[in-house]
């Protein structure tokens, strides 16, 4: 009785081991059949005369690379020409400032010359006059002196937009460049046709 339990038991462990063994494969098989690849350097297997459409495909990946730089190029133009357009913006109201000081100037020059004349007159109160005089003279020197300063502003702005315009130019240059004749459609028609038919040969 023993002897029969102790047969029956090695043949269930047979049986185990067995299936085991037969399982284990079927199971590495299926779970790497669809992350199989193909092997490197299959492609250049392949006839030329079926590349076409990977040659359009190849084609379509160049153009949208080309486009992506022609994009990054516009973005540098734009923000080129924002820069341009907060520094005009300051250039103008330097020019504005300055024109209203020159405004003030006159006045007080104006003022200065009448209190002169009325003291050369022989008008008024003299020590009055002399002190009203020497006010306006150092009203006018002050605004001489702030004349001078948005002169400066002026100046170093007008260099400042020179040497961006020519910023702008040469990146315009660059976006043109970027564009080329192979972002329009025609173009881009005529070449896949080229593409295809040498695919196609």
């Amino acid at each position: 009785m023993k002897r029969l339990m102790t047969i029956s038991l090695a043949i269930m462990i047979t049986l185990v081991f067995v299936a085991g063994c037969a399982t284990t494969p079927f199971s590495k098989s299926s779970s790497g059949s669809s992350a199989k690849k193909a092997e490197p350097g299959s492609y250049s297997q392949v006839p030329a005369s079926m590349r076409g459409d990977v040659k359009e495909a190849e084609y379509d990946r160049k153009l949208a690379g080309k486009n992506v730089k022609l994009a990054e190029e516009k973005v540098k133009l734009a923000e080129l020409k924002k820069e341009r357009g907060i520094l005009g913006a300051k250039y103008a109201e330097y020019n504005k400032k300055r024109a209203d000081i020159v405004a003030q100037k006159a006045e007080a020059i104006v003022e200065g010359k009448k209190m002169e004349a009325v003291d050369n007159a022989g008008l008024g109160d003299k020590e009055d006059n002399i002190k009203q005089i020497a006010k306006l003279k150092e009203k006018e020197l002050d605004i001489t002196i702030d004349e001078i300063k948005i002169r400066a502003d002026i100046d170093t702005t007008a260099l400042k937009l020179k040497k961006l315009d020519k910023r702008i130019r040469a990146q315009s240059n660059v976006v043109a460049k970027a564009g080329g004749a192979g972002t329009k459609s025609k173009a881009v028609k005529k070449k896949r046709k080229k593409i295809s038919k040498k695919g196609k040969k």
